[in-house]
């Protein structure tokens, strides 16, 4: 049971730095496509500033929904996990509470069987 949980909580570290890798990766390919255009831009510096700027807004609207969307994807995990953990909880709660009950049966049958010293009439 223990293994089952330690390996759906490394599955949901697992695609959380998925997701935060591929964040960093668009990133990164935005920052040196960026460079590049600038390297080789037949323009001049106003039209250059002006096409930088609007491919870093673009820049910026594509992380801004992939944040959302790695987001939502890692609520969508949390919220399996704490319905898992929830199950498992009211599980174990069943289980103790059968093995009580079970036990104070076991207990009162042993100690009905023992024989007593004395009888007592009620006085």
């Amino acid at each position: 049971m223990k293994n089952q949980d330690d390996v759906k909580r490394n599955s949901l570290w697992n695609g959380i730095r998925s997701i935060l890798s591929g964040l960093a990766v668009l990133s990164i390919g935005g920052l040196i496509g960026s460079s590049v255009a600038l390297l080789y831009a037949p323009r001049s510096g106003r039209a250059t500033r002006s096409l930088i700027y609007s491919r870093g807004v673009e820049l910026k609207e594509k992380m801004a929904e992939e944040a959302h969307l790695a987001g939502m994807q890692a609520k969508g995990q949390l919220n399996h996990v704490r319905r898992d953990v929830r199950y498992k909880t009211r599980e174990i709660g069943s289980r103790l509470q059968n093995t009580r009950e079970d036990r104070q049966y076991a207990l009162k049958e042993a100690v009905g069987g023992i024989p007593l010293p004395f009888k007592h009439n009620g006085q």
